[in-house]
């Protein structure tokens, strides 16, 4: 590989790396309190540094499901309904509908900006059985939620300090988002980086020039 080729893989690298504090902050906030059958679920876009949301998912634990219909489960998809003109606010763009007793749930969003908050109700089931589930019988859970800076937050559902019935949603860790795209400021790190090595690189070139002599 040639020195001028390693600059340029490395300053892309370089610019890759500089929004990695921005990125840290995407932060979502969601708790599960008291009987699932009672109550909209919510979740509130409460990053700090203007990241927008763009997806979101739930993993229940088995044996629990989402039950869309009365009567327990079925196989029936059944249209999904967001609360109070949410859906609106937060852009959100599917899905339409869920299979009755599904297991896990994936929204996505094209405008879900800081301190909005996006609601839905649904119930939570055991098995095919009709029982009144508490959040805190989901803790151990999975979920995520994507940012507009192209990570991941993973997280799981863990217990709620002086709430016995609830479960809150924790971000563990951020990963890049599966077929992700950085957004506009790392874009631009990258195009400044690649032009100061395309300009070492002109520089470089003009003194070689110069330093040729003929007989």
């Amino acid at each position: 590989m040639t020195k001028s080729r390693k600059m340029l893989l490395a300053c892309a690298a370089t610019a890759l790396a500089l929004p990695s504090a921005a990125q840290a902050d995407g932060g979502l906030t969601f708790i599960i309190d008291g009987d699932t059958f009672n109550q909209p679920y919510s979740i509130t876009n409460t990053s700090t540094a203007g990241e927008t949301v763009l997806g979101f998912g739930i993993s229940l634990i088995s044996p629990y499901g989402f039950d869309t219909e009365a009567g327990g489960f079925g196989a029936t998809p059944t249209p999904f309904s967001p609360v109070g003109g949410t859906d609106v606010t937060t852009g959100y763009t599917g899905p339409a509908a869920f299979a009755d007793g599904s297991t896990a749930l994936d929204f996505t969003f094209n405008d879900f900006d800081v301190g909005e908050t996006f609601s839905w109700d649904i119930d939570v089931d055991f098995n095919s059985t009709i029982l009144t589930v508490f959040g805190n019988d989901l803790i151990g859970s999975t979920g995520y939620a994507d940012f507009s800076n192209g990570l991941r937050g993973n997280g799981i559902f863990e217990a709620v300090a002086g709430n016995a019935d609830a479960a809150q949603f924790m971000i563990q860790t951020f990963t890049p988002t599966p077929g992700g795209v950085p957004e506009p400021t790392t874009w631009a790190m990258m195009i400044l980086g690649f032009g100061v090595v395309g300009s070492k690189m002109r520089r470089r070139k003009s003194k070689t020039r110069l330093s040729v002599s003929y007989a």
